[in-house]
């Protein structure tokens, strides 16, 4: 198990096999960012942690400590049928796809 959380961000990027630009697109972070955060140059805030964790499913106890499972209980099944649905599209529908999830995520923002 990684000792930081900035290194079980890149581990958990690598094991969901996607590349600092799709993580931190769906995240809605820059690459730039995640590529600091990566190499230990950034301390990673609440707001990344809680994307990280409401985005991949991912254990707010794992992401912070390195305790207990990686994934709360659904992760795979979700997470694996959009992986497979977006990476079936064509980049520019990719790139509609992220640009409508950021939009999706800009609304819930103002609604909260």
């Amino acid at each position: 198990m990684s000792d930081t959380i900035n290194q079980r961000i890149k581990s958990l990027r690598k094991e969901l096999k996607l590349t600092q630009t799709a993580f931190s697109g769906v995240i809605t972070i820059s690459a730039g960012q995640l590529a600091c955060i990566e190499t230990e140059k950034r301390i990673v805030n609440d707001r990344t942690i809680k994307l990280i964790c409401d985005s991949f499913n991912v254990s707010d106890a794992w992401l912070r400590f390195g305790e207990g499972p990686v994934f709360t209980e659904d992760h795979d099944a979700k997470y694996t049928k959009l992986v497979a649905l977006y990476d079936s599209l064509q980049p520019r529908y990719q790139q509609y796809i992220i640009d409508q999830i950021n939009s999706l995520l800009k609304i819930q923002e103002a609604d909260a």
